[in-house]
């Protein structure tokens, strides 16, 4: 009996053993998916080029305050004069310190001006007249999103700077003469990034035709 019993329990613990186990939970659809494809799920492009087009009106009228409610809350807002973004050069103004923009007559130094490499010195109010909003952005435009028209010889490295952005260019084709197109066009880009799924701008960027 007792050898009976010591046999039921061997051969119960070799079917146990042998039994396969349940394999393991598969992940969730979105953790399968590429990083970058997860990024570009954190803002909505339709949501983003709806923002830039209320910046860019409040530009226009130079409501500062209206730009701040839409400034990153952390990041601030970075300002760069031309196409190629360095972060350690550029000014970056907080949500705080945008409303009284124009108010501010403190020159700074925005970075270093093309052709010459000599620092751009400015208030910002003449920093804003030359690298914001020398022309009327609103008006004539070509706006697109994440398709950078505007191409100049400085490098466009907002993309890569912010990878996780939705970039709404504003771009002012050049004036066409009998000669030839003049190197006058101009180009503004704004980047948002998401925030709990709403558009923040974390920079201001201005394009131009370069040497």
């Amino acid at each position: 009996m007792i050898r009976a019993v010591t046999l039921l329990v061997v051969l119960t613990s070799l079917i146990v053993g042998c039994s396969p186990k349940p394999p393991p939970p598969s992940p969730p659809a979105e953790a399968n998916a590429p990083a970058a494809s997860r990024a570009l799920q954190t803002l909505d492009p339709v949501v983003a080029r709806a923002a830039a087009l209320e910046v860019v009106e409040a530009l226009k009228r130079r409501d500062m305050a209206t730009v701040a409610r839409y400034a990153h809350p952390t990041m601030g807002v970075l300002f760069a004069p031309y196409a190629f973004v360095e972060p350690s050069e550029h000014q970056i103004w907080s949500v705080a310190a945008l409303p009284g923009w124009f108010q501010d007559a403190r020159v700074r130094v925005w970075g270093t001006e093309d052709g010459t490499g000599f620092p751009i010195e400015r208030t910002p109010a003449q920093y804003y007249e030359r690298f914001v909003f020398p022309r009327d952005f609103t008006i004539g435009a070509k706006i697109s999103v994440n398709d950078d028209q505007a191409k100049g010889n400085s490098i466009n490295n907002a993309p890569s700077l912010y990878p996780d952005g939705v970039r709404v260019e504003f771009y002012l084709p050049p004036t066409q003469t009998p000669e030839g197109p003049l190197p006058d066009w101009r180009a503004l880009r704004l980047v948002f990034v998401g925030v709990g799924g709403e558009p923040k701008l974390v920079a201001v960027v201005h394009d131009q035709w370069t040497i």
